[in-house]
C-alpha cells in the first residue's frame, strides 16, 4: 500500500487522562487508522484504541445514596446501571449531588449522570 499524503493531522494528549489523541487529515478517517494500526502502533505506549463518538448523557434521580458511597461506589453502581438495563455506560456515572448532600445521613436520595453510546439508546432506556 502507498501512501501519498500525510495521515495524522495533529497528536496531542488529553488533560485529565493523558489519553494520547490522534486526529487525521481530511483524506483518512480513524477506520483507516485501526484498519493499519500495525504501522503506528509501535510509535506510542497504550493498552487500546477507542474511535471518538458523540455520546449521549442520561440524568436519573431519587438514586439511592448509600450503597454507592466509597471507594468502589462508582464502578459498583456503573454495573448495577449495565446488569438491570440494555446499554454499555461509558466512563463511571458521576454523582451531580454535592459530596456534603450525599455524605448527610439524613439524604438517602440522590442523582447521577452517566454516558451511553448514543442518543438512539438513549431514547430507548428512557421509554
Amino acid at each position: 500500500m502507498q501512501i501519498e499524503k500525510p495521515v495524522i493531522a495533529s497528536i496531542a494528549r488529553t488533560r485529565e487522562k493523558q489519553n494520547i489523541l490522534l486526529t487525521t487529515t481530511e483524506e483518512y478517517n480513524v477506520d483507516f487508522l485501526v484498519k493499519h494500526k500495525e504501522i503506528w502502533s509501535n510509535c506510542f505506549s497504550f493498552k487500546r484504541e477507542q474511535k471518538i463518538e458523540p455520546w449521549a448523557q442520561v440524568v436519573v434521580h431519587g438514586v439511592p445514596i448509600s450503597p454507592f458511597l466509597g471507594f468502589r461506589g462508582s464502578k459498583l453502581l456503573k454495573e448495577e446501571i449495565e446488569t438491570f438495563n440494555p446499554i454499555r455506560v461509558q466512563g463511571l456515572p458521576r454523582w451531580i449531588s454535592s459530596s456534603k448532600k450525599r455524605y448527610n445521613p439524613q439524604t438517602r436520595f440522590g442523582s447521577i449522570v452517566f454516558a451511553i453510546e448514543n442518543e438512539e439508546k438513549r431514547q430507548e432506556i428512557l421509554k
